[in-house]
């Protein structure tokens, strides 16, 4: 960012600017596509706005001054941003809910980790090539990523396909209401309708369990992006790091992402089939969809039955590491925090997202959206907070604070533990 301004005669705000923009269309632009994704497939949004991102990429790449760099930052949200809710659709329509958590867990590792070894790689690449070298190698990455979509990746969506991709199984095409009917890929949008869609997956927060699962989450990433956040602004007035030190420094939450999507996937598949063998008689398990016609499967204590666990050890960590950066405890110790939160954090996020999949296997991406918004705004407002906060009453503090909000927040875990299989059941009764 610091080169950025340079080169371009900007301001620090200014740069800032472009990175609260870049959030700000990151959080609404997969309301946009996950409608469309749920309506007219998979595949052609994935192609649509992954080129809308490389062709982004390039111009940010080759941009003169600063209007040219915030326009082409915004094309970068709008298009990248879409492989987060349509991602969470193609799992909901390959897989059952016995192996979703694990491949939920890989799939939100994605968006969790970019953030986190984005810094380290981003940090080499402008300290010794350039800061426009970053766009180069994004356009060139998601260009070869793009291909390989366009070769091998097909068509998913089981309302056009059917559940043997053949488009002819007559119980997926009785699934279909008329809020999504099967022949909408070939109506023309209204404006009206168009300029509804970014809005539209937010009627899902009104319901209770939902709501729920989007303040857990929200919560918990607006904790893990005030310490990312603030972290350059620390490390280098502390421990006198680089810049490429400062973006290694990253590397220990990134690991601990790793190794959490790798426990905790393989969890939530074996409490899956725990709670199956508990369920008489058991359910066919042929039907991804079958525990929405069962009352008596607890699909919300399968998937959150250990999160409270990695909560509370979450919350220790976040309100320890304010105090131990205020005592400049050795960089290991740091570091080793770090990891922990990372693999809390993603216990936590990939037993939530699952939980939203499985909720609404047939609008999955709708739903992802939705956590996007929250989990973004969320985000975005930690980020705005968290500096102002550590120069007015100190890191310490700062951090027991933001521990304080999030152990607030968990009063939403217990609420769907104790009160979410009563809600789904309220909706489905709505829904007959």
């Amino acid at each position: 960012m610091g080169n950025i301004e340079r080169e371009l005669s900007v301001t620090s705000q200014q740069v800032n600017l472009s990175v609260t923009v870049f959030m700000i269309f990151q959080a609404i632009s997969p309301s946009f596509w996950s409608s469309l994704a749920d309506s007219h497939g998979r595949r052609p949004i994935y192609l649509y706005t992954l080129f809308i991102y490389i062709l982004a990429c390039i111009g940010v790449a080759l941009c003169q001054n600063y209007w040219w760099l915030l326009t082409f930052r915004m094309l970068q949200a709008f298009g990248s941003s879409s492989v987060i809710a349509i991602g969470a659709g193609t799992i909901s329509d390959i897989t059952t809910p016995a192996e979703r958590g694990g491949y939920i867990g890989w799939f939100s590792l994605g968006w969790n980790l970019g953030p986190l070894v984005g810094p380290a790689l981003g940090g080499f690449l402008s300290e010794f090539l350039g800061w426009r070298w970053i766009f180069w190698i994004s356009a060139v990455v998601c260009s070869i990523h793009w291909m390989i979509l366009g070769f091998i990746l097909p068509e998913t969506l089981r309302t056009l396909v059917g559940t043997d991709g053949s488009g002819s199984d007559s119980d997926t095409e009785k699934k279909i209401t008329p809020t999504t009917p099967k022949h909408t890929s070939n109506t023309k949008l209204s404006i009206c309708r168009i300029l509804a869609l970014p809005f539209q997956p937010l009627i899902y927060a009104k319901e209770k369990d939902i709501l729920a699962l989007l303040i857990l989450y929200s919560a918990q990433y607006a904790a893990c992006y005030a310490i990312t956040t603030s972290l350059p602004y620390l490390f280098t007035r502390m421990y006198s790091l680089t810049e490429s030190q400062i973006g290694a420094s990253y590397l220990a939450n990134g690991f601990g992402c790793i190794v959490g999507a790798m426990v905790q996937g393989r969890m939530l598949n074996r409490n899956y089939q725990k709670m199956l063998q508990q369920i008489d008689p058991p359910p066919i398990e042929a039907d991804q969809d079958q525990y929405h016609q069962l009352d008596n499967l607890p699909i919300e204590h399968a998937r959150l039955r250990m999160s409270w666990i990695h909560a509370l050890i979450s919350n220790l960590i976040i309100a320890c590491y304010g105090w131990c950066l205020y005592l400049k405890a050795h960089l290991a110790i740091i570091l080793v925090l770090h990891f922990v939160l990372g693999f809390t954090s993603q216990v936590i996020f990939n037993a939530v997202q699952t939980l939203l999949v499985d909720l609404f296997p047939e609008r999955s991406a709708s739903v992802t959206a939705t956590n996007n918004v929250f989990r973004c705004l969320f985000g975005a407002m930690s980020t705005v907070l968290v500096l102002p906060s550590i120069q007015y009453i100190g890191v310490g503090w700062t951090f027991v604070i933001i521990s304080l909000i999030v152990l607030i927040s968990r009063i939403a875990l217990y609420l769907e533990l104790k009160r979410g299989a009563s809600w789904r059941r309220q909706r489905m009764e709505r829904t007959l």
